[in-house]
């Protein structure tokens, strides 16, 4: 039934893309893929264009169902991208948990297809960028229904590209190839998951414990400090705000007072999760236009306005019904914040009413896969990034490793890391994927 299903999806699904920029060079191969997408389903072929005669960039859409257990509920286009280099490599498949504009560009590379020299897969998340159903049905946008979205692209084009595959991602995209290995382990060899969080509550405390630890407390108190000297200059700062609000065109969602209240509760977060240095940090008595330019470059005003508010909506729905976020701490702080009720949560970046109730049977689930099942994953998290408080804890019991680097944050790579720990990392997945480069 699964693979009727499947060639059905396929073939009133599958539209391509594809460019380069030398035809001459690469025609041959890109005849060979042709033939063989044809194979697997109706295909249009627009133009070619390639930034690398080794690279074939392509860019396509499969017919996904809004429902995998109910496929009458109807269907909605899923875009993905190729960079092909060859049918006998390897494929890293990048289960992006946003939109996934950026791999428009030929000239786009990741970290691990890179090392590896292999073909690269991108996969954009259902309810984001062009992936998104008419009418928004919210209650579709579910972690198993992103899993089998995967699944079924994954089950299409192996019949391509028969080596191993490897699934990978960044934060929300590191968590979303663990919920594809949770759901179909079998899909790839191995896992690489990078800055990603797995939290086990609509707004986990881990976080929050996290900042209260992070780094020393010298610099947490210059943190604090600054947060409060901001809301000292709230008359000022305010209208400097509302000026950029006004210059920007941007849309505000709830009062002056509220915007700039979560801006400020934002600050340590996001300082530390982009690498912040505290000697960047303004100084008691220094100006509001100091203390509003270090506030704004740390956490933009149109974090809490429309439209980039909206663009974000899936995925704090998705926050606030299955996988979680952080919530804030306000000790300190609650002489001078101005919210009603003086209760802070991030509740408010979710789509506007629109029914959210927290399930943990998913991330409860995750968590145990994690300890007791999830074999072959290599973790990568940063020492100061506040998400490695809700970092994965592989059990003894599985073959994962996990790596943390000293000092970093949610920009951490493999290749930041020393060349010993990057060549151990390579060797466990060319060990895990019974395959290594030629050369």
């Amino acid at each position: 039934m699964r693979t009727s299903v499947l060639s059905i999806i396929i073939c009133a699904g599958l539209f391509f893309q594809v460019q380069a920029q030398n035809q001459q060079t690469i025609s041959g191969n890109i005849s060979s893929i042709l033939s063989q997408l044809t194979e697997n389903g109706n295909l249009k072929t627009n133009a070619f264009d390639s930034e690398n005669s080794n690279i074939i960039h392509i860019q396509s859409t499969i017919k996904q169902a809004l429902d995998h257990k109910n496929p009458e509920a109807g269907s909605f286009e899923q875009r993905f991208f190729v960079f092909h280099r060859g049918f006998d490599l390897p494929v890293v498949f990048v289960t992006e948990g946003y939109a996934a504009s950026y791999a428009k560009n030929p000239k786009y590379r990741e970290e691990i297809s890179q090392l590896l020299n292999c073909n690269l897969v991108i996969a954009e998340h259902r309810f984001f960028g062009e992936s998104v159903p008419e009418g928004i049905p919210w209650k579709y946008l579910t972690v198993e229904q992103a899993a089998n979205d995967h699944h079924q692209l994954v089950l299409m084009l192996k019949n391509i590209y028969k080596g191993p595959w490897i699934n990978t991602g960044i934060s929300k995209g590191g968590q979303t190839a663990i919920y594809h290995r949770r759901f179909f382990p079998q899909d790839v060899k191995a896992t690489v998951a990078y800055v990603a969080p797995f939290n086990s509550a609509a707004e986990d405390i881990k976080p929050i414990e996290f900042l209260s630890k992070v780094k020393d407390a010298k610099s947490r108190k210059k943190i604090k400090n600054f947060q409060r000297e901001v809301l000292k200059h709230r008359d000022s700062i305010q209208k400097m705000m509302l000026s950029e609000i006004i210059e920007k065109n941007y849309t505000p969602v709830m009062s002056p007072d509220s915007t700039l209240d979560y801006l400020v509760l934002e600050f340590p977060f996001s300082f530390w999760q982009w690498c912040g240095d505290t000697a960047d940090i303004p100084r008691a008595g220094s100006s509001s236009v100091a203390l509003y330019k270090k506030l704004t470059r740390t956490v933009s005003v149109s974090s809490y306005t429309l439209p980039e508010l909206s663009y974000y909506w899936p995925f704090h729905y998705q926050a606030y019904t299955e996988i979680g976020y952080y919530g804030f701490d306000t000790i300190a702080l609650g002489d001078l914040i101005h919210i009603r009720g003086g209760y802070a949560s991030n509740i408010v970046m979710a789509p506007p009413k629109i029914p959210m109730n927290f399930s943990p049977a998913l991330t409860r689930s995750v968590i145990d896969f994690i300890q007791h099942k999830g074999n072959n994953i290599i973790y990568i998290y940063g020492e100061n990034d506040p998400w490695s408080g809700s970092a994965a804890m592989p059990g003894k019991e599985v073959n994962a490793l996990k790596f943390v680097l000293d000092d970093a944050c949610h920009s951490v790579r493999i290749r930041n890391f020393d060349v010993e720990t990057k060549n151990q990392i390579l060797d466990q997945l060319y060990q895990w994927m019974v395959w290594k480069p030629a050369n």
